[in-house]
């Protein structure tokens, strides 16, 4: 990538500005296909796998591809190039490069100006290169680990001082969030008491809980910053996938239980337990990132440290309180 100007340090590290080139392929929208080949030949390009329309003012008004020129020489550009685009401003966060990037199937990103004059463009190996930052501290944020200031490669290289300073916020707070769950126990400890054999499937539900809230909080994140998709048919569709693995393992792990046990009181208790943990995991987990990005907060930090409090204390509540139930 070239030397950043003057005016791209001017701009964040993650601004469009920053991964922009300025030198990229222009065609005036009444250009002939011809005409635009003859223009462009013997020049030299930063970006020259997309050509970008302009009208008379430089204002973006098209995108075409390299390949859809070829055997069209009399046809006009303005007949060809693809009038449904989007661009990103100079301070757009990269994220937004990438939101475009996927949803539109770009191969580079037009960067324009406030009266919408093309200005630039991030190169395809920009794009790329920013999808690989976004996706590995998005990773690092599903497990509670501040981003580094450098960006997500950096962190890898940093002291481990620094290291060990992003990584340990959530976990404290994990740490004294889980005597949530200590208290839970207790306040069953009779329970637990009369019927010891209960006490070995806790960790089994809580493993359940775990992983399928984990998968939930992945599909959210995912679906947020790719952007465009509604939330609440999202909700929805993991509410009843969470209810669909939960009966399923609920059967099997009943099953099991029955089967070593040949209690049946106990095989419903974690049965049923395993049915109301995923569903609520499924449930909290997609719903947790929603609501920090509803609040302002990056819908990934911090996510998967709350959401094993949450998943956890409400499974075992369930489950012992069945116990308690089904198990007098």
């Amino acid at each position: 990538m070239p030397p950043l100007s003057n005016a791209q340090h001017a701009y964040h590290r993650e601004a469009a500005a920053a991964h922009m080139v300025a030198n990229v392929p222009r065609v005036h929208v009444e250009t002939s296909v011809e005409e635009a080949f003859e223009a462009l030949r013997g020049r030299f390009y930063d970006c020259a796998d997309t050509v970008f329309v302009i009208d008379a003012a430089g204002q973006l008004v098209g995108i075409v591809r390299i390949n859809e020129m070829f055997g069209r020489p009399s046809d006009r550009i303005g007949d060809i190039m693809q009038e449904e685009h989007e661009a990103v401003r100079p301070g757009d966060d990269q994220e937004a490069i990438a939101q475009l990037a996927i949803r539109l199937n770009m191969i580079a990103v037009p960067v324009v100006d406030d009266l919408g004059q093309l200005i630039g463009a991030v190169p395809p190996e920009a794009v790329f290169r920013i999808l690989r930052e976004e996706h590995m501290e998005d990773l690092q944020r599903f497990a509670g680990i501040a981003p580094h200031e450098h960006g997500a490669d950096a962190a890898l290289d940093a002291s481990l001082f620094n290291r060990f300073s992003r990584r340990l916020p959530w976990l404290v707070f994990g740490l004294f969030a889980s005597s949530l769950v200590t208290l839970i126990m207790v306040g069953f400890e009779h329970a637990l008491s009369r019927n010891v054999a209960a006490a070995f499937f806790v960790p089994a539900l809580v493993y359940i809980a775990g992983a399928i809230g984990t998968q939930a909080v992945s599909v959210s994140v995912r679906s947020l910053s790719g952007g465009g998709f509604a939330i609440g048919p999202l909700l929805r569709d993991e509410l009843i996938i969470g209810l669909a693995i939960g009966t399923t393992l609920g059967l099997l792990a009943g099953g099991a239980v029955f089967f070593s046990f040949g209690q049946l009181p106990l095989a419903l208790a974690v049965g049923l337990s395993v049915l109301g943990g995923g569903a609520v995991s499924a449930l909290a987990g997609f719903a947790l990132p929603w609501g920090f990005q509803r609040f302002g907060f990056d819908p990934a930090l911090g996510s998967g440290p709350i959401c094993t409090i949450v998943q956890d204390a409400a499974s075992l509540s369930l489950y012992f309180v069945l116990i308690t139930i089904l198990m007098p």
